[in-house]
Formats: structure tokens, sequence, C-alpha cells
């Protein structure tokens, strides 16, 4: 212990030796939120963000509330291994932006189920490992392709599914009044979030059930993680046999009530609180969630 608080370094090296030292006491290793861990990886990553927060650089969660939101609900993806490509923010603000990101990206395709899948190389190699394991249990995406790869155009349209007929089912509750509810329809993209932000507040849920919040059953337009192409949504879910194989090949369940969603960590479990995250336990399922 006292050999790594002389060292100069990171707050990782100083972390990382407080857990080599508990680990030879018997003792667990201290708990790293997310935001703790993602500040000191960005310090190390480049000359340009030395110094400066993730919460600065990627993610405002201080600042603004959206950005705080999509961080507790998505954030796990930024404990991904280090050599798969992160998004550069938690919220792509347009079609162009992310384009210039994905173009940017190792990427493999696969027919899986008669389908093609498209995700970054890495996250590909490991589904397909995963899936040869379980061979020949039938293992299916959900959605078809869009169970990989979506666009900023795929994230409006299957936020649009859930916004606007919740929107409607509301209305004829008679809990929002037509007028409100047209005014919100043509509202900007974060000022709808924020107004079902505000609406689920009260007890009027989006999800397609109205019984729980929109975030457990689709990510706000430019949110999702299947933009960055590490996400893969599968229809056996409730197949443990099929989730124990992609936990081994770093694919986990990282939003709580969405359960046919995976993301591609590429990490064994035993990393994963290193890096900030925390699992919760819901309807039989494990997920893996950014600490607080």
């Amino acid at each position: 212990m006292k050999v790594g608080l002389k060292r100069k370094g990171s707050f990782v090296t100083i972390v990382l030796t407080m857990m080599s030292v508990n680990a030879t006491w018997g003792q667990p290793p201290p708990a790293v939120t997310l935001r703790e861990y993602l500040d000191a990886r960005l310090s190390q990553r480049d000359s340009t963000t030395r110094g400066k927060p993730f919460t600065s650089e990627v993610c405002n969660v201080d600042a603004d509330p959206l950005a705080s939101r999509v961080f507790r609900e998505y954030g796990a993806i930024f404990a991904a291994k280090d050599t798969v490509a992160l998004p550069p923010r938690c919220i792509f603000n347009s079609e162009e932006e992310l384009v210039r990101f994905q173009g940017r990206l190792r990427t493999k395709s696969a027919v899986i189920s008669g389908v093609i899948i498209e995700l970054q190389e890495a996250a590909m190699n490991a589904l397909l490992d995963a899936i040869g394991e379980i061979h020949p249990r039938r293992f299916a995406p959900l959605d078809g392709a869009i169970a990989g790869r979506r666009n900023y155009t795929d994230t409006v349209r299957i936020w649009n599914s859930r916004f606007i007929p919740a929107l409607n089912y509301w209305v004829s509750k008679r809990r929002l009044s037509r007028e409100d509810a047209d005014e919100v329809r043509i509202m900007p993209v974060r000022d709808q979030v924020a107004k079902v932000v505000e609406w689920e507040l009260q007890g009027m849920y989006f999800s397609t059930n109205r019984t729980r919040s929109i975030f457990s059953s689709v990510a706000p337009p430019g949110t999702s993680q299947h933009l960055s192409l590490l996400a893969f949504d599968v229809q056996q879910d409730n197949d443990r046999i099929i989730r124990s194989s992609l936990n081994r090949h770093g694919w986990y369940q990282t939003v709580v009530g969405d359960s046919p969603h995976f993301t591609y960590l590429g990490l064994p479990e035993i990393e994963l609180a290193k890096r900030g995250l925390v699992s919760v336990a819901r309807g039989g399922h494990i997920y893996w969630v950014p600490k607080n």
C-alpha cells in the first residue's frame, strides 16, 4: 500500500495497487464507481483529454438531466474492454455525427439464423464463439438485422413505436389532453424525452405495456448501445444455457428490464466490479449496471 501511494501515477494505478494489497489480506477490493474509473481511463487516453473528467468530455451528467439518465441506464458500455471502440459521447445528436463514428469502426458481419448481423469485429467474434458453444441449440436475433447494428433513423423509429402509442393511450385515459400530446409530439427529441421523464414521475409510464419506464423498453434516439455496434438482442433470453455462454464470452445484460438486450464488454465477470459496475438481480436475470 505504501509503495503504491508514494509512486506518482493515475487514480487507476492507486486503485490497482489497493486491489492487490486487499487481495493479499483476503479483503474485497475497494469500491470504485463507474465515473471514477472513467475519469482515470480518459486521463490516460491521450494528451488532449488528460486531466479532463469523463463527465465534461463524454457525458455531462452533472449539467444535463438527459445525459445523467442515459448514463445511469446505458452507461455500462463505457466499461467495455480497451480493444473495442467506445462512443465519443453518450448521446449522438444527429445522423451525420453517428455516421462519422461508425465509419471509423472495424466491423464484421455474419448470418445468424438467416439474418445478417453486423457488429464490431471483436464483439462478433465473441458472439460467434458463444453460439458455437451452444450449437445445435436454437439461437436467434430479435427483430431481424436491428438486433445488431442500428442507425440514427432506426432509433427514432423505434422510439416513436413506443412513444406515440403511449401518448395516445394516456390521452384516452384522460391523463393528458390532446393539445398537450400534439404539442409534445412535434418537440425536438431532447424535449420529448424530458417531458416523458416528467410524466413518468407522475405514474404515466411509456413502455409498451405502460407498467414501467420507456427506458427499459427503448433507448431515446441517439443513445442506444446498438449505435456503437456493441449490443445484440436475442430471442432466447430466458434460456440459462444461452445466457451463461454469452456471459463466458463477454456478453452481459446491462439494461434492467430489457432482458433480450446484451452488451459486449469483453471481460470476465470478476473484472466488471473493478470498472465500476454492480450486479442487479431482476426476474431471474443478472444485469450489470453503473455503480453510483
